[in-house]
């Protein structure tokens, strides 16, 4: 829990607007949903430049799908594909049982409804992802910079005490 703290404060402590981190961050959760190993990480941080994405929040973007979570994101891209095709996904049994040729089989015929869950998918997660770093950035610097409240010494309010009228 330390780590992902961590990794969120260094998030909303980035150095530039709140709409150019959610952006970043944004930018770099879509572009690394497209399923080719480091691609989406490549495209990402070159268009933030051009979009005026924040580039470090890009980069933590792309994190967000990594080798752990990368295969939970990919299934929930074929899902919502065949899904939405109303096709039936492949078994447990069926996946274990295939050799490459199998695999290469499967994978083209499964390319269809991959890139329709995906075309669903990535702009979903990325106007969801903005929409909340924007908010979080926001509050944390609304947070940040209001004045912490004390209790005023003595010497402090008779320094702010209205003066008395000097008229007779």
């Amino acid at each position: 829990m330390g780590r992902l703290r961590a990794w969120l404060r260094g998030l909303l402590e980035l150095n530039g607007t709140p709409r150019g981190i959610a952006g970043g961050f944004a930018l770099g959760v879509g572009l690394s949903l497209i399923p080719v190993p480091f691609l989406g990480m490549v495209l990402a941080l070159a268009a933030a430049p051009l979009v005026r994405a924040n580039v470090a929040a890009t980069y933590l973007g792309t994190a967000v799908i990594n080798p752990v979570t990368g295969p939970l994101f990919y299934f929930a891209e074929l899902w919502l594909g065949t899904l939405a095709l109303g096709l039936p996904l492949p078994s447990w049994s069926t996946l274990t049982g295939l050799d490459a040729a199998g695999w290469w089989a499967l994978f083209k015929a499964l390319l269809g409804p991959f890139l329709l869950g995906a075309a669903v998918l990535i702009p979903t997660l990325s106007a969801l992802s903005y929409v909340v770093v924007l908010m979080l950035v926001r509050m944390w610097r609304r947070r940040r910079a209001s004045p912490i409240l004390t209790a005023p010494t003595d010497a402090a309010a008779a320094s702010v005490a209205p003066a008395s009228d000097p008229r007779p």
